[in-house]
């Protein structure tokens, strides 16, 4: 699993949405009196709605088990992803391993088995041969959060009870975060390690 943020937002649309809110105009978001505002009014006072005017765009590579947990998100959160329709033929089909030995030499051998009948069936559509993908098929593409949906995603899915595979991405796209934006999101559930 990979992540990389690959635009680079700015909190200071965040920052003049609060002053046209509250009448008292831009501080700035990289002056510490902006930072301070935008803290106390969208973490302290809980008025995230002004969070939706910052966009994180990450690249990613997930496998199959965490996109359909990714997909469960919908508010303010936006994919693309790679299509088998297109690519299954040209895959080298890379996979996901669990951490558990026995389920990984098990998803070595489904991989393997997948490649060699894929191989084996040129002739037939990508549209059939996507349905032998292993749950562990890593997957490229792109994800798109607010940072109201993304303080949502972290608090339902950094937390210890969370599936691990999404757990870990959670954890990778804080990591991926400008150190300056990390206040806004609770910096206690990355604390341990996924």
């Amino acid at each position: 699993m990979k992540v990389a943020l690959i635009n680079k937002p700015t909190l200071e649309f965040v920052d003049s949405a609060i002053g046209k809110c509250w009448g008292k105009g831009s501080y700035g978001a990289d002056t510490q009196k902006g930072a301070e505002r935008i803290d106390r009014v969208c973490n302290k006072r809980k008025h995230g709605s002004m969070l939706r005017f910052v966009h994180y765009i990450f690249d990613m590579q997930i496998s199959t088990s965490v996109l359909l947990e990714l997909s469960r998100h919908q508010a303010g959160v936006d994919l693309a992803m790679q299509s088998t329709r297109y690519t299954v033929h040209n895959s080298h089909l890379e996979i996901d391993y669990s951490g558990d030995y026995d389920v990984d030499i098990f998803l070595d051998k489904q991989a393997e088995e997948a490649r060699d009948f894929i191989y084996d069936h040129k002739n037939l559509s990508n549209d059939s041969l996507k349905l032998i993908l292993p749950q562990a098929y890593l997957y490229n593409g792109q994800v798109q959060f607010n940072a109201q949906s993304l303080q949502h995603f972290f608090a339902m899915r950094a937390v210890k009870g969370a599936h691990p595979h999404i757990r870990q991405f959670a954890h990778l796209l804080y990591a991926s975060l400008p150190e300056d934006h990390k206040f806004l999101f609770d910096a206690s559930l990355f604390e341990e390690q996924a």
